[in-house]
C-alpha cells in the first residue's frame, strides 16, 4: 500500500469522511446532516406520511 502525502492529512483534531464525523473521541453523526433532518417539517396528512 502507498500513501499519497498531498491526498493526506495528519494531526488533525476532527475530519469528515463519508457523511461521519471522525475524531480523536471516535465516530459521530455529522451535525449538518442531523440538522436537516431536525428541520424537516412533520406531515399534515395521510398521504404524506
Amino acid at each position: 500500500m502507498r500513501l499519497n502525502p498531498a491526498k493526506c492529512s495528519f494531526d488533525v483534531q476532527a475530519d469528515k469522511f463519508l457523511g461521519f464525523l471522525l475524531t480523536h473521541r471516535g465516530i459521530a453523526a455529522n451535525p449538518e446532516k442531523c440538522q436537516a433532518i431536525i428541520d424537516m417539517r412533520s406531515p399534515t396528512s395521510v398521504k404524506e406520511v
